[in-house]
């Protein structure tokens, strides 16, 4: 019971790190100011890691591979966290031969369907966020961050839309519907890829 308890606080922590990285090489990407409020809380919550990993990892055509790197590594430390708190002492398992040791390929691949499905859930919160924005968003307080939100949705919100209208938006727009169904289809999917690598790495052990 503990166990579960100190791994979903550890995970929810990881989470938010990981997306934080993912948000920081997005926002320069998309050239945001770094002294907006957003770039700057990433800044804040990933310096520690991100700068290190500068010195060794330049840009890549525009992209942060610090950044990004800097995500897969949370993923990966939160894949080594899961092992530790979870994986069954040698001996015990049914299979004699069974090592204590998680299954490389599946630990890997846990890490980076962690990396993935963080940012899924992230777009979904954006894609939230930019809708309400879009009703409420017209206060003082908002008008910083709107344009914020509205530049980071559109790279994915905007095929979408002229796919839906032709290029000839009118009335409703219905492209936030449409890809937000999409993200949870993904995370459907997600979860049980999950599932399945976390149950591979760990020798069978849910």
């Amino acid at each position: 019971m503990m166990a579960n308890v100190v791994w979903m606080l550890l995970k929810a922590i990881a989470g938010l790190i990981c997306v934080a990285c993912l948000l920081r090489a997005y926002l320069q990407w998309l050239r945001v100011s770094p002294s907006n409020p957003l770039s700057q809380l990433c800044l804040r919550l990933t310096n520690w890691l991100v700068i290190p990993l500068r010195r060794v990892m330049p840009s890549l055509g525009g992209l942060d591979a610090a950044s990004l790197f800097a995500a897969f590594l949370i993923a990966l430390a939160a894949a080594s966290v899961k092992w530790a708190l979870f994986s069954v002492p040698i001996g015990s398992m049914v299979d004699a031969t069974a090592s204590a040791i998680p299954s490389p390929v599946a630990w890997l691949l846990l890490a980076v369907a962690w990396t993935l499905g963080w940012w899924l859930r992230f777009l979904v919160l954006l894609v939230i966020a930019n809708v309400l924005m879009s009703w409420f968003g017209a206060s003082p307080a908002a008008a910083q961050i709107r344009p914020v939100l509205a530049a980071m949705a559109e790279p994915f919100m905007g095929p979408v839309r002229n796919l839906i209208h032709r290029g000839r938006p009118s009335g409703l727009d219905f492209s936030p519907l449409l890809v937000f169904f999409v993200l949870q289809v993904l995370l459907a999917a997600h979860e049980q890829l999950e599932q399945a690598l976390s149950l591979a790495m760990l020798g069978g052990v849910s």
